[in-house]
């Protein structure tokens, strides 16, 4: 179990590090990175064998992209709330799991 909390520990790390905002830079080397923490979130993600985390932390990262992706050119007080509630639903998921 470990291992599995070893992983999860990592996905999350990639997660909140992932460059949200890759698109609107001119740089190449924005994209590259934000498409390489994506990749790198997935084949760490499909290592791990409990499909309710699995699932979770999937969940999560598209949590995250649509909260973003709400509020990239102004503040939504209700996407924020729906993103709060969510990303505590799928973290209460992953912490019982692990």
């Amino acid at each position: 179990m470990a291992a599995t909390a070893n992983k999860i520990e990592k996905a999350l790390n990639i997660l909140n590090h992932q460059d949200w905002y890759w698109c609107m830079s001119d740089s190449n080397s924005a994209y590259d990175y934000a498409r390489g923490s994506m990749r790198a979130f997935v084949e760490l993600v499909a290592t791990i064998t409990d499909s309710t985390i699995v699932k979770a932390l999937r969940d999560l990262w598209t949590a995250h992209y649509e909260y973003v992706r709400a509020t990239m050119w102004s503040s939504n007080n209700e996407a924020k709330e729906t993103f709060k509630a969510k990303e505590s639903e799928l973290m209460a998921i992953i912490k019982m799991a692990a």
